[in-house]
């Protein structure tokens, strides 16, 4: 994720945990950042960032239903949403899925933690020993008892269990990896959790991503021009600044903020692709009441002759301009 991007999404998220929260960082009674982008950015901003190659099995997941035009996966929970457009390959598109088949199984709840001393030869079975299926759930996980004192979940097939010789009560519950590696396998509880297998279609939304961000551009862009000096300190330092503008959590708004506020005021924020009706982008703006609506959200922005998605918060009770 662009680290700036993920500033300002901080910034948003301190903002909604403020209130009643002993100990948090204050946020910023202003904040303002501008990214330059091209018209496929745009779009990259207003999707979801599902189809990102560093997002491994979702990304192959994703990489497999478009190019065969469905991928089966097996999990307990669906690994991707569905009706969330993202982009992948220049396009834009969403997925659906449903469940082909499930198979039952079981989740235990399960500790595997330092065994000291010198345990009782009965209670200790040798890694290796393990049978198959016990091995397999270890080794699906990179559990060689190089780290012990941890709590999760381990997932059997129903089928599986008659096999084990840990669920779902541990025959021998020191494992033994060699003379000074031992843990502790405690079995907590366990509840039914199927394996379900998932079909995965993709749903083709727009061709071209540049050309649905171009789009958006003319549709919600607007040009910041004539400004005064002290917003256009703010606007520079929203451009060059990694961490963008921000103004002190103990300090007013300053005027040429609250100045600048008021300008983004008059305009519609960009949306959210998903938040579109029917995914289409509307020709004409929307009516809106100026004084009614926050300042704060997200924008295009026209500077100087590039656009930029633009991220502004102001503490709503000090925005309105003198």
């Amino acid at each position: 994720m662009n680290r700036r991007r993920f500033l300002a999404s901080g910034a948003a998220l301190a903002v909604a945990a403020a209130g009643g929260c002993t100990g948090c960082a204050r946020s910023p009674s202003a904040s303002l950042s501008m990214d330059p982008v091209t018209d496929a950015a745009v779009v990259e901003r207003v999707t979801s960032d599902l189809a990102e190659e560093g997002n491994g099995d979702r990304y192959t997941l994703i990489r497999d239903t478009v190019a065969n035009g469905s991928a089966t996966v097996e999990r307990t929970e669906p690994p991707l949403p569905e009706g969330v457009p993202f982009v992948y390959a220049g396009a834009v598109y969403e997925l659906a899925h449903e469940v082909v088949s499930s198979t039952p199984s079981t989740s235990f709840q399960i500790t595997l933690n330092p065994a000291d001393g010198d345990p009782d030869p009965a209670e200790v079975v040798r890694f290796e020993a393990l049978p198959a299926v016990d091995r397999r759930k270890f080794e699906a996980r990179g559990w060689d008892g190089e780290f012990l004192g941890f709590g999760t979940t381990m997932l059997y097939l129903d089928d599986e269990i008659p096999a084990s010789a840990l669920v779902p009560d541990p025959e021998r519950p020191i494992i033994e990896w060699d003379s000074e590696t031992r843990g502790r396998f405690t079995v907590d509880g366990s509840y039914d959790r199927p394996l379900h297998t998932y079909r995965y279609t993709a749903e083709l939304l727009y061709e071209s991503a540049a050309d649905l961000g171009e789009t958006l551009r003319e549709r919600y862009a607007f040009t910041l021009s004539g400004l005064e000096n002290g917003e256009r300190e703010i606007v520079e330092t929203a451009i060059s600044d990694e961490g963008g503008y921000t103004a002190p959590p103990d300090e007013a708004v300053p005027e040429a903020m609250s100045r600048l506020a008021a300008r983004f005021r008059e305009h519609e924020q960009v949306p959210r692709l998903s938040e579109l009706r029917d995914g289409e982008v509307d020709d004409e703006p929307t009516e809106r009441d100026a004084d009614a609506q926050s300042a704060s959200g997200t924008y295009l922005v026209r500077y100087r002759g590039q656009v930029y998605y633009t991220s502004l918060f102001v503490r709503e009770s000090t925005t309105t301009a003198s």
